[in-house]
């Protein structure tokens, strides 16, 4: 078996609150709202293969008002999105 196998057998999936805390880390200019940019990183640390198109899936279901962006009213919903696609570390 090699290492990748291991590693993969070994992550464990986020609850909320750890998803809640690991997206607000990804405002990097602390304003309180998730860029497209900011969400395609965070995307991308959590391991998405695609994480351009994650982040479009996540602002169609998570951004309420439309701005192509996430603010404290909408990060809830980007949560609740993220934990059904089971996402892990």
């Amino acid at each position: 078996m090699n290492t990748k196998g291991i590693a993969k057998s070994c992550r464990r999936s986020l609850d909320e609150d750890q998803l809640h805390g690991m997206f607000k880390r990804f405002d990097k200019d602390n304003n309180g709202i998730l860029t497209r940019q900011e969400l395609n990183e965070a995307f991308s640390k959590l391991g998405s293969k695609f994480p351009a198109w994650r982040t479009w899936r996540a602002l169609r279901h998570a951004d309420a008002n439309g701005d192509g962006c996430i603010s404290e009213k909408e990060i809830n919903e980007l949560v609740k999105y993220a934990l059904k696609r089971g996402y892990k570390v």
